[in-house]
């Protein structure tokens, strides 16, 4: 039994999941714990489960999981398909000894997946001709992972291709999964085990001494990017829009001309800072914008510098088509999506209000974005978190899981959402969602965290498809709690997670658009019965410190989304909590709040006093 159908033993219930859906895996579990065994039987190379009222499910060799026949009638996937799985799994637990891991060869699906139809092949042929780069996933008793520019694929078997799942509208079997394949074989081949590797497809378009700044359109980029960069520094973002919207504009469509999709939304994000401070908008960064500008400017020196090292024979540590992001499409359309949420963020300016929630999908990892606003005379009767999206109320979404169907993903990460996809069901964010999470979203503690940073990519480098500092780390208890009234900001300092030095400072800024945010967050931290015990939230350094802004806060009950708090809660306590920087720290921080100064209103106009602060 065991050798009939051996790919069906390597599906865990994380991958049922990603298959079918949590509830059939739910519900399977239990009827199966309650004595509902189907009877399982197999004949013509096919496997059979019977249950007891009358209900055949088959499954034949070769067969994907939703191609199983069952006399149900359900349409698509249903529990029996599920059940004939783990049947024949705890079948064949009891009936042989489980075979040691064999190690996993890609290759020997080549030939099925030159079998599949021209139009797949085509495509997956066209993304190679634009020298597409794949981030390769092989731990040891992982499921192997591949993750596209747009699509993440995951293989849940290593015995049948029929078996990995693809994020994008195919769900199986589509360009995706064959570039997957092809990277994999290719990255054997070069080097027979690792862990985590990027790997570039190479055709005969794509040659190892090309240079992004040789032909016209990428030499055009990098100068109109200069030149923004230049006007921007020596005028600063506080002078009037016309002074730069059309070395905007120019750096945009040369952008957009080279088709190097990082650089255009490393663009549009620099825009739309410079756009919140005229606008006054409460989500208005100021070190971020200056992040922003900076990293501009290092993505095209990186590209340049890969590019030097690959002509020259040396391996770059980043292909620099990733750098840019080179070829990537705008939008991609997504299969059955199951989203847990992460947290919200309520904000305002003069003119508009909105949210943004922030979700990932479990089975990939990914990080999606849902945003809207509405005109600010509408604020006060309805204030962002009680706005209804597709049915549902904001704060609902912020704290639950949601699925829905037929969506899209932009480049940058936002989930977008037609009017007609209603999402299907909504159900309360609980703890256990977030357990099934892994790194390098949920986190061990704040000692594993840092170390994670250390050794990622510099910010310059690294793709803008999605948010890449939101975390999930543990909570164990709050030593110190306090609401600093000279800057507007509630602190803690808790124990997360193992090791020394196992202190993560909590900070969150009060907010008008989510003005009970800080009374609900100094609640949860003072409550005893049902304590916090995880936190989501977006981490930076101040002052020295790594720290964390929460967005949801969960106790062992329910989850709290923070900026979800639509009524009074209780007293701030008023102490200052964080520790005094040390001198290095500090000229640190005045280092850095020159630059914005000098980002803010221009070189032009104070370069004496800059000079003299300096």
């Amino acid at each position: 039994m065991n050798s009939l159908r051996p790919e069906l033993l390597e599906l865990t219930p994380q991958a049922l999941t990603a298959l079918s859906n949590a509830g059939f895996v739910k519900r399977s579990l239990k009827e199966l714990e309650n004595g509902n065994v189907p009877e399982i039987s197999h004949e013509n190379d096919a496997l059979i489960a019977t249950f007891s009222d009358g209900v055949r499910t088959q499954l034949a060799n070769g067969q994907a999981l939703k191609e199983a026949q069952c006399s149900c009638g359900a349409n698509g996937m249903c529990r029996h398909r599920v059940m004939l799985v783990l049947s024949y799994q705890r079948l064949c637990a009891t009936t042989q000894s489980t075979e040691k891991e064999e190690e996993w060869d890609p290759a020997i699906w080549l030939e099925e997946l030159a079998t599949l139809p021209d139009a797949t092949r085509k495509r997956a042929q066209a993304l190679v001709a634009k020298g597409i780069t794949i981030e390769l996933f092989c731990a040891p008793g992982e499921i192997p992972s591949a993750r596209l520019p747009m699509s993440d694929v995951r293989f849940y078997s290593r015995s049948s291709i029929r078996f990995a799942r693809c994020d994008c509208i195919e769900g199986t079997l589509c360009e995706h999964v064959v570039l997957a394949v092809q990277a994999f074989v290719e990255a054997k081949a070069q080097q027979a085990e690792f862990n985590h590797l990027i790997w570039q497809m190479r055709s005969e378009h794509v040659t190892s001494s090309d240079d992004p700044f040789a032909s016209e359109e990428g030499n055009a980029c990098r100068q109109y990017v200069q030149q923004l960069s230049q006007t921007l520094w020596l005028g600063g973002i506080s002078q009037p829009l016309i002074h730069y919207e059309a070395a905007f504009n120019r750096a945009l469509q040369a952008a957009e001309t080279c088709n190097w999709r990082w650089v255009s939304e490393s663009l549009r994000q620099l825009r739309a800072s410079v756009d919140a401070f005229h606008a006054r908008a409460s989500h208005y960064n100021a070190g971020e914008c200056l992040h922003q500008l900076a990293a501009l400017n290092s993505r095209l020196n990186c590209a340049q510098e890969m590019a030097r090292r690959d002509s020259i024979g040396e391996v770059p540590p980043v292909p620099w088509r990733t750098v840019v992001g080179s070829g990537i499409a705008g939008e991609a359309k997504l299969d059955h999506l199951r989203l847990v949420s992460l947290g919200m963020r309520c904000w305002q300016d003069i003119e508009h209000y909105g949210l943004r929630i922030w979700f990932t999908d479990p089975d990939t990892g990914s990080i999606l974005h849902l945003s809207r606003s509405w005109p600010r005379s509408e604020q006060e009767n309805s204030p962002a978190a009680t706005r209804r999206l597709f049915s549902f109320q904001a704060g609902a979404l912020a704290g639950g899981q949601i699925v829905s169907q037929a969506a899209k993903r932009s480049a940058d990460g936002e989930l977008l959402l037609a009017t007609r996809n209603r999402l299907s069901s909504v159900v309360p964010l609980s703890p256990d969602a977030w357990q099934m999470l892994s790194a390098p979203l949920r986190q061990p503690g704040i000692v594993a965290l840092r170390e994670y940073l250390r050794q990622r990519p510099p910010a310059c480098i690294r793709p803008l498809n999605q948010v890449d500092n939101l975390f999930i780390l543990p909570v164990a208890e709050c030593i110190s709690l306090g609401w600093d009234s000279s800057r507007q900001t509630l602190d803690a300092q808790v124990i997360s997670g193992e090791g020394e030095d196992n202190v993560l400072t909590l900070s969150l800024p009060a907010s008008a658009s989510a003005p009970y945010a800080v009374e609900r967050m100094a609640a949860l931290l003072q409550q005893t019965d049902d304590p916090v015990c995880l936190v989501s939230g977006f981490v930076s350094f101040v002052e020295g410190q790594l720290t964390l802004e929460p967005r949801v806060m969960m106790t062992k009950t329910r989850a709290w989304a923070l900026d979800a708090e639509t009524t009074p809660v209780a007293p701030l306590p008023s102490a200052s909590v964080l520790p005094v920087p040390s001198t290095a720290h500090q000229l640190l921080i005045r280092c850095q709040a020159l630059l914005i100064q000098l980002l803010h209103n221009g070189w032009r106009y104070q370069e004496q006093s800059a000079i003299g602060q300096a």
